[in-house]
């Protein structure tokens, strides 16, 4: 053999390439459980209630129109011209509150359906501000135009959802709200009816309190429809993912929940110009600029687990890495085989992290999954490795590795600097170890040497 050194590192490649074979079949199956979860969640959000938009108050006047027709009818063998009036309906208007103040406590559940963990918040929102009466409508010439009906409307993201609603504080009245008409577009979820415009038509402005449960899955999000809208929500979900149009104002992220607020205007949102159109349309209920948050799970054990099989070629690569530098420091040798074996073991540990991680919390499925993969690797290097200091040598570097590993998962804004500080000191050692030896003479004695391993 012209290059024994070469072709024992090119075999040794060939052996860690042929590993992520194995290695894509477990990152496969993790794909495969994180689906059939969202699935499952996404089951559950149809059978009880999915995220939640809430977009309201807004006041809804039925617009009436009396138009003059003219028709030509015969008398007497005369054309003569007839005026008659007709009532008929104009499209209705939609007016947001000059002020919004909205204050939610968001409490959040943990719920199963079988192995696969699903959150549901349960939200108690309580609304409050001021309506300004509008001016009458426009009129076009012969068109005389006027407000017909009021009444108070709320849309939401999944009216399942709606568990209770308090009675709306109007001024000094009290009306109850009913359902929305389901037929009619846009679909609002609530309609508190206020009667005939004229009946309740007042100067100034006028207050309004109302309060709702809702539940929901995935996130919550309301629309800042006020001129100004203020928005304050607490959970005790302590790791909320803010989104939508606009960012919190002001936050408090901690441990045992968080607290957050928002201050919008209409010039920010665009107002009634944004979504009045879509209204007189008859278009679905939707706002685009509404905001809120989701229930983001930094410790999904699919995701950790994912994430994990992306460093399993790294784990090969560095195991891989440290049987060759002892074959070469401490003269010993190890058959393809046994490297094989070796890739197959560190395999088996991202199934068995999955499969454990299901059933028992993250960390302490990774624990066992990783104690379990080191003493069978370690029990397996015994005899190759020819000493127990070598063994016990081993051990401390999975227990390295492992622990790089996990703190990588923990560290998601720090990983790529982590795992980079990891690359480069495992190369460092490598180097230093190296860096006085003889690879010509390494190499002759690996053209001559047993296989270590080889009786046993």
């Amino acid at each position: 053999m012209k290059f024994p050194l070469l072709t024992r590192a090119g075999a040794i490649a060939a052996v860690a390439v042929a590993i992520l074979f194995p290695l894509a079949l477990v990152t496969g199956k993790v794909a495969e459980r994180r689906t059939r979860a969202a699935e499952v969640e996404s089951v559950f959000a149809r059978e009880t209630s999915g995220s939640q938009t809430v977009v309201g108050p807004l006041l809804a006047l039925a617009c009436e129109e009396t138009v003059v027709e003219e028709r030509v009818v015969k008398r007497s063998g005369k054309d003569d011209t007839v005026s008659e009036q007709k009532t008929r309906a104009c499209p209705t208007a939609y007016f947001a509150p000059r002020t919004l103040d909205v204050a939610a406590q968001v409490p959040v559940e943990s719920r199963h359906r079988g192995i696969y963990p699903i959150r549901l918040y349960r939200a108690a929102l309580g609304f409050a501000g001021e309506f300004d009466w509008p001016s009458p409508p426009s009129q076009e010439g012969a068109v005389s135009r006027r407000w017909k009906g009021a009444s108070i409307v709320v849309a939401t993201g999944d009216a399942r959802g709606i568990k209770s609603v308090s009675p709306l504080a109007w001024g000094a009245d009290t009306i109850a709200f009913t359902a929305g008409r389901s037929d009619r577009a846009p679909g609002f979820s609530l309609e508190a009816p206020l009667g005939d415009f004229g009946a309740v038509a007042a100067t100034g402005a006028v207050g309004y309190r109302f309060s709702m449960e809702l539940i929901g899955t995935g996130h919550l999000m309301l629309g800042p429809v006020g001129d100004t809208t203020r928005i304050r929500l607490a959970s005790d979900w302590p790791h909320p993912s803010f989104m939508g149009a606009f960012s919190p104002d002001e936050r408090k992220v901690g441990p045992q929940g968080f607290e957050a607020a928002w201050k919008t205007t209409h010039f920010a949102t665009g107002g009634r110009s944004a979504w009045q159109p879509r209204f007189q349309k008859g278009q679905p209920m939707r706002w685009e600029k509404a905001t809120g948050f989701s229930l983001a799970d930094p410790v999904n054990v699919y995701s950790l687990s994912y994430r994990a099989t992306e460093y399993g070629f790294l784990f090969v690569l560095f195991t891989f890495a440290g049987l060759a530098l002892a074959e070469v420091t401490a003269g010993i040798r190890l058959h393809p085989v046994q490297y094989a074996m070796v890739g197959s073991g560190l395999a088996v540990f991202f199934l068995l992290l999955i499969a454990l991680a299901e059933h028992i919390a993250f960390g302490q499925a990774y624990a066992v999954a990783a104690a379990a993969c080191m003493l069978l690797l370690t029990y397996y290097l015994r005899h190759p490795l020819g000493s127990l200091a070598r063994t016990m040598t081993f051990l401390g570097a999975l227990l390295v590795l492992y622990g790089a590993l996990y703190a990588l998962l923990r560290s998601e804004d720090h990983a790529l600097l982590a795992g980079s500080l990891l690359v480069f000191g495992v190369l460092a050692a490598g180097m230093i170890t190296t860096r006085r030896m003889d690879w010509g003479s390494i190499a002759g004695r690996l053209e001559t040497a047993p296989a270590n391993g080889a009786a046993a």
